[in-house]
């Protein structure tokens, strides 16, 4: 830019001053100018040009820099990941598998094996971790010996019963929620309250009670525990109590089954009636256990016999005991029959103490 300067000046110096010459200085100088402010702008643009190109440069450097720093993290994460000793091994996660586990096992080993099997680890071991379980064993071929047998749900002992005086009567023996161990069955009479429990017990079981209906009106030991049986072949046993007296040679008998954690009364169907075993020479009742269409069923018998030996009618009301209680399924009307003396079946009746009056050995 300069030596353009100083040839335009020397070019001005050096010629005449007529007024021509003034006129061609001054072309040549608006030229000259002209020149140089192209010459300025060329200047301007290369070095934008350079400074664009060169901020390019150092971007392009910082996205290689911060590529390289995230491979290199990755890489340490992957790394520390292969050598986290919280990861298990497959040795570990086989050896959890394989331990042996208790029904409704609450603790660390249970929670461990329930984040192997993807399920929710609440730490107890129940019906879903069960199934889970040996579906991953199976899967794996390995042995299912640590796996426990499904059972029972443990349930909470029922709130204290209001204090009462025993009945001086002999408790009995029954193993009322199936779990294979025997609890004791005995009936209660709280003489301020004028009310009969029965309740059932054992060491690790409950205890568990139940208020008993009042019937009539009779002595503080009105109610006694009786027997035990399992009609309907649950394992679970029905905890049978006798009315005394009831009648002048009979007896009525209320039926308790442990359901939903609780005991509870299974009536009749449809009515407060009891079953009732005994009577006179003229009328009397008897209780059989059968089969009804190849299911356990418990039978009311009602007899009343007819003035000629071998007349007279049978009625036989039929019923079916599941957890919820009795369901009526049938009445077996007969017009004359031959007694046999009873009882009229004892197929689907389970005795694990002394069997109840009405069977015959």
């Amino acid at each position: 830019m300069a030596a353009i300067t100083v040839v335009a000046l020397f070019s001005i110096s050096s010629c005449g001053s007529s007024s021509d010459s003034d006129e061609a200085l001054n072309t040549q100088l608006a030229e000259t100018q002209e020149k140089i402010e192209e010459l300025q702008q060329t200047v301007k643009e290369l070095k934008e040009k350079a400074e664009r190109e060169n901020q390019l440069v150092d971007e392009s450097q910082e996205e290689v820099t911060e590529s390289n720093e995230q491979n290199t993290e990755e890489t340490n994460q992957e790394n520390s990941s292969d050598m986290d000793p919280d990861d298990p091994s497959e040795e570990a996660i086989t050896a959890n598998l394989l331990e042996t586990y208790s029904w409704f096992e609450n603790s660390e080993a249970v929670e461990e094996l329930q984040e192997i099997l993807g399920i929710e680890a609440d730490g107890w071991y129940g019906a879903i971790t069960r199934e889970a379980h040996l579906a991953i064993l199976e899967t794996k071929e390995l042995s299912t010996a640590g796996v426990p047998d499904e059972e029972p749900p443990p349930c909470p002992p029922q709130e204290a019963m209001p204090e009462s005086e025993v009945i001086p009567m002999a408790s009995i023996v029954l193993d009322i929620d199936g779990d294979g161990n025997t609890e004791n069955g005995q009936t209660y009479y709280n003489a301020d309250l004028e009310v009969f429990y029965a309740k059932v017990s054992a060491p690790d079981f409950g205890p568990y009670w139940v208020e008993l209906d009042d019937i009539g009106p009779g002595p503080s030991n009105q109610w006694k525990a009786s027997f035990g049986t399992d009609i309907n072949n649950d394992n679970q046993s029905e905890f049978w109590i006798s009315q005394i007296p009831f009648g002048a040679s009979s007896v009525g008998y209320r039926v308790l089954i442990f359901e939903d954690c609780a005991l509870n009364i299974a009536y009749i169907p449809d009515s407060n009636e009891l079953f009732i075993e005994g009577g006179t020479v003229m009328n009397s009742w008897r209780i059989a256990c059968e089969n009804e269409d190849g299911a356990p069923v418990i039978v009311q018998y009602a007899i009343i016999r007819g003035a000629v030996e071998g007349e007279g009618s049978l009625t036989g009301m039929v019923y079916k005991l599941s957890s919820t209680g009795f369901t009526f399924i049938t009445a077996r009307n007969l017009e004359t029959f031959e007694d046999p003396g009873g009882p009229y079946g004892t197929g689907c009746e389970s005795w694990i103490h002394d069997p109840p009056p009405w069977v015959i050995s």
